[in-house]
């Protein structure tokens, strides 16, 4: 009897695995033409400065609640995470590789542009995307990207192709890349 049960055991968790593996697919359609080219990607350029300063905490008289020189910042982030993360300088630009949807939002932590590299068909939920970035549709296959706001509502479809170099985060919220 515990034999059987080891058994089914192992198979049950054989099954899962294949499902997961199954699920996870790369964002891209596959394409009738030209299967066998390779893409080089898109260009995406990220903005030359900064976004404006977020308003800051206030305490009694209107001044920051914080102390001199104190500087809450978080660095932008994914989740599920990101196929590749790249830092790229304020006003350079990258090639977004073929089969990805790319999204760069300001880091405060370290001072430049972190770009988000979305290859697997998923919701990525955004954290710390504030201002001003950019965005950059290189998936193939005819994928359309879709960004949402904070009740699920649709901002904003990206076709293939398409892409914004002053783009802003602050109502984006999840990001469905195919």
């Amino acid at each position: 009897m515990r034999k059987r049960r080891s058994i089914h055991a192992v198979i049950g968790l054989a099954c899962l695995l294949s499902a997961v593996f199954a699920t996870t697919a790369p964002a891209q359609a596959a394409s009738s033409e030209n299967a066998h080219k390779k893409d080089a990607g898109q260009v995406l350029t990220v903005p030359a400065s900064p976004p404006a300063a977020a308003s800051v905490p206030q305490g009694s008289g209107g001044e920051s609640a914080l102390p001199a020189g104190s500087v809450l910042a978080e660095p932008p982030t994914t989740w599920p995470k990101a196929n590749k993360i790249v830092h790229v300088p304020l006003g350079g630009s990258l090639t977004c590789d073929s089969g990805n949807l790319c999204v760069a939002a300001y880091d405060p932590t370290r001072g430049d542009v972190a770009v988000f590299f979305l290859y697997y068909c998923e919701t990525y939920a955004l954290s710390n995307f504030v201002g001003s970035g950019s965005y950059r549709n290189s998936q193939t296959g005819g994928a359309v990207a879709h960004f949402y706001g904070r009740t699920g509502n649709h901002l904003l479809a990206v076709g293939p192709g398409e892409g914004d170099s002053d783009y802003d985060w602050t109502p984006v919220w999840s990001i469905r890349n195919c």
